[in-house]
């Protein structure tokens, strides 16, 4: 079992600060891994540390803009927040580790408290307002949170102006209330979208907060977006040096603020300063791959392709690196219109291909993938590698005889290879081939014996054997290998019911739900 289903089940048996602790790490490891920053929040807001869990939340939607799940999530945590006065917290290592990546206008202060006694920063004027004023001036604020929240959510835009009507509120009674000036520029630069007037609003708010916290990146940040949407290009350009020069401590921020500033320089008829600030975007950033895809375009752009090649063979491992396959495929599929027939692009293509075939199974890109290991076997005929995936490929397009040679040929090369082993099992499955599939488990079950997926298709096919009881023993051996997935939970009530034992299948399927709601929380 993985950090990432140690977490999961730690949560699940109700260990939150336990699964807190393994998430981060899985979250910290692998920065672009949206399941994983998802997967954090959720159990940050079961400890009630809500403004992390927003944190965590945004970051999990700006890897993964489009899932419904990570938008429920994260308005859930704001409208939890919005009724809370007092953040419970974990420890100081989670603040300081985890970081926001600014995937919209709203950005949590990472460090900023929201208790008015430990702020560090309220300037004089503010201490002779009485606590009953800083109370209805959080509570306004609250009601604003939850109002933007729902706003965000249901995309209601009369409730962006009743939430902003509640931030002036709170402002009248507080006027030095920082999360109150940052949730004004927040709503101010979204209605700015349709009413420019909005944004020179916002950027006298953005002022006002950073008069109040002058070494605050995200406002600076925000600041630098107001600037570069008003066409103020060179200011814009500033107020991200300033907001990338107080980002040191938050490093999931830099990459970004270095894409914007690059952009601008382009747009602006720059393009050799732009490849410099591109460049300067560090290899372990999220936004690495696209630094390096742009910089390619320069570079093919002043005519150094080779350098371009470099540039875009960078980018397209870094993305399948960081399992971003549809930009892997469009940084491969232009460095192959530079150099075509390069095997190790067309390889990588493939690869990218077959992982986008699983997000989304089509028969075109599964098509476009078996071209790319055609042309690599072409190159590499003895490959292994490419003779897996080519079999890979022709077995998923049901062209089971075919993709059983190409298997074969793999394992004249490596007898003992669990992948191809375990797909050479499951065509023969699908060929109703049953005898000879229980063969390749049992090699894939004594070469590998802590994989599980062996033992899930061995009790398979012993279950339509109707051998009930060698198939529940198999089932058995898998969830002691893999006790989160919820198909395993499923095939076993399946078998206990064929048994004539109803309540250990009723429990099998409950189990079976619950892994599935957790799978889709997170």
């Amino acid at each position: 079992m993985n950090t990432f289903q140690d977490g999961v089940r730690l949560y699940k048996e109700g260990k939150y600060i336990e699964a807190v602790e393994k998430l981060h790490a899985v979250a910290s490891a692998e920065h672009t891994n949206h399941k994983a920053w998802n997967a954090l929040g959720v159990a940050l807001s079961k400890t009630g540390d809500l403004d992390q869990s927003i944190i965590c939340f945004e970051n999990a939607l700006s890897l993964d803009p489009a899932n419904k799940t990570y938008v429920v999530n994260l308005g859930r945590a704001k409208t939890k927040r919005s009724g809370s006065i007092q953040v419970p917290v974990l420890s100081q290592k989670h603040h300081d580790k985890v970081a926001t990546v600014l995937p919209t206008n709203q950005e949590s202060d990472l460090k900023g408290s929201r208790n008015f006694e430990s702020s560090e920063n309220k300037i004089s004027s503010s201490l002779s307002i009485s606590a009953d004023s800083k109370a209805i001036a959080e509570d306004s604020l609250n009601r604003a949170f939850s109002l933007f929240g729902q706003a965000s959510y249901h995309n209601i835009p009369d409730l962006l102006v009743e939430a902003l009507s509640s931030v002036e509120k709170s402002l009248e009674l507080y006027p030095d209330y920082y999360d109150a000036w940052q949730l004004k520029v927040s709503i101010l630069m979204i209605t700015g979208e349709k009413n420019p007037n909005h944004l020179d609003e916002a950027l006298q708010a953005c002022e006002r907060a950073l008069s109040i916290k002058p070494e605050q990146a995200s406002m600076w940040f925000n600041k630098a977006g107001i600037l570069e949407n008003l066409g103020r290009y060179d200011e814009a350009i500033s107020a991200y040096d300033r907001s990338y020069g107080y980002s040191t401590d938050e490093p999931m921020r830099l990459g970004l603020i270095l894409m914007k500033k690059a952009a601008i320089l382009e747009s602006i008829g720059n393009p050799s300063l732009a490849l410099k600030v591109y460049e300067q975007v560090p290899v372990n950033d999220r936004f690495f791959g696209d630094a390096m895809e742009n910089r390619a375009k320069i570079l093919e752009q002043s005519g150094d392709r080779e350098l371009a090649v470099t540039s875009l063979r960078t980018a397209g491992l870094f993305h399948l690196k960081q399992n971003q396959y549809e930009k892997a495929r469009h940084s491969l599929d232009h460095l192959l219109s530079l150099v075509p027939g390069d095997v190790e692009a067309a390889s990588n293509k493939g690869l990218a291909l077959l992982a986008l075939y699983d997000q989304n199974p089509s028969r075109d890109i599964l098509e476009d993938a078996l071209k790319c290991f055609d042309t690599a076997l072409q190159a590499e005929p003895e490959n292994m590698t490419y003779l897996i995936q080519k079999g890979r490929c022709l077995l998923d397009l049901g062209r089971f005889e075919e993709g059983l040679q190409y298997l074969d040929r793999a394992l004249w090369i490596d007898p003992s290879d669990g992948i191809t082993l375990m797909n050479k099992g499951v065509a023969l499955y699908q060929l109703s081939r049953h005898e000879e599939a229980l063969k390749y488990f049992d090699l894939v079950c004594s070469h590998y014996p802590e994989h599980a997926a062996p033992w899930i298709m061995k009790s398979r096919i012993h279950l339509d054997w109707k051998q009930y009881d060698t198939a529940l023993m198999e089932i058995n051996q898998a969830i002691q290998r893999e006790n989160d997935d919820p198909k395993v939970f499923a095939q076993r009530a399946t078998i206990m019911r064929a048994l004539g034992k109803e309540n250990e299948a009723r429990e099998d399927e409950k189990k079976s739900r619950e892994l599935s709601e957790l799978i889709s929380e997170n």
